[in-house]
């Protein structure tokens, strides 16, 4: 019989405690790289309370801190990062001298590994690069992911929707066949586990088309501490005005570097949910809010830091989104400042 498949997952919160379980269901022994829940998870495993799964505890089949910690003679099939990004590429000089390079963290389980396959389950943009350069010989997947779970105390994942979606490709598009057959078995592994992957002949499509939602209303949402719904009810027409102006910038941007599917209607499209949940009188937090709400760092570099920078590389005006980077980055470095 063949081994079964070997998975390291690093940085296992909302997403990664999900996708361990479907890993699992599909068959993976999976080894997970717990940080700030080691403990709980080390004492309790996951408990995951789910309309799609149902309300489960498991347990990771193997659980480190770090990669440092993992057998030196450990090879994975796969190695999915599921941690929020922070690049090393970041413009901030509060932060970067307390993190540690995401490819340095990475480096003992990837050394002498070129058949281990990287995968980058996380938001932003122009993620991919420094990983690539790092490690040129393994092959990159790039993931765009649209999972609404949340972890609400350390080990325990709330996951109230049943919407369930991993939009994948490979780093670069024209990587080779090889690469793409990984992408494909992958795909296999998370569905059969219960889950839903598209495959995508090029993945930027997808994180641009997400940057849409992203790069508007988490910033704007964690800067106003209110859901998008209750955003939208406070001060119209100026808070839709400012969303959809945010939105059309994103999509000015897009359309000067020839990224195709991220337009108007496409905007409209995502626009729509929100304004479903403030005419329904709800809102849902995103993800930068319930960060700084547990006074958690925020992706604000991957999401809305690259984008503004990408923006002026291109000559792209982007005035409402370069204001709420400045906010959102001066909040971020009131964090770091205050511990």
């Amino acid at each position: 019989m063949p081994s079964p498949p070997s998975v390291l997952l690093f940085g296992v919160g909302s997403i990664g405690a999900v996708y361990l379980h479907q890993l699992q269901q599909a068959g993976c022994i999976v080894t997970a790289v717990c940080r700030s829940n080691y403990d709980a998870v080390q004492k309790n495993g996951f408990t995951l309370r789910s309309e799609r799964f149902g309300t489960i505890t498991y347990r990771p089949d193997h659980l480190v801190r770090t990669v440092a910690d993992c057998p030196a003679d450990a090879v994975y099939d796969y190695l999915i990062v599921t941690t929020k990004s922070f690049p090393a590429t970041s413009n901030s000089n509060s932060d970067n001298s307390q993190r540690q390079p995401l490819a340095a963290q990475l480096q003992p389980a990837l050394a002498g590994r070129p058949s281990t396959t990287i995968v980058l389950a996380q938001n932003g943009i122009d993620i991919e690069p420094e990983i690539a350069t790092a490690f040129p010989a393994n092959p990159l997947l790039s993931g765009v992911i649209y999972l609404p779970a949340t972890q609400t105390a350390p080990g325990i994942i709330e996951y109230p929707e049943t919407l369930n979606l991993l939009e994948l490709g490979t780093y670069p598009a024209d990587a080779p066949a090889a690469h793409k057959a990984s992408a494909r078995r992958l795909a296999d592994l998370m569905i059969r586990g219960g889950g839903e992957v598209a495959i995508l002949d090029d993945i930027q499509t997808a994180r641009w088309s997400k940057l849409l939602i992203n790069a508007s209303w988490n910033p704007i949402c964690a800067l106003a501490l209110c859901t998008d719904g209750d955003f939208l009810r406070s001060s119209d027409p100026f808070a839709h005005d400012l969303v959809w102006g945010i939105m059309m910038e994103i999509v000015a941007l897009a359309r000067a570097m020839g990224v195709a599917g991220v337009d108007e209607a496409a905007a409209e499209k995502r626009f729509a949910i929100a304004k479903r949940r403030a005419e329904a009188m709800t809102g849902r937090e995103p993800s930068m809010l319930q960060d700084v709400r547990q006074g958690r760092l925020f992706e604000v570099e991957a999401i809305v830091g690259n984008t503004v920078r990408v923006g002026r590389k291109w000559g792209v005006a982007m005035p409402r989104l370069e204001t709420v980077y400045a906010l959102a980055k001066g909040r971020y470095d009131s964090m770091v400042r205050e511990g």
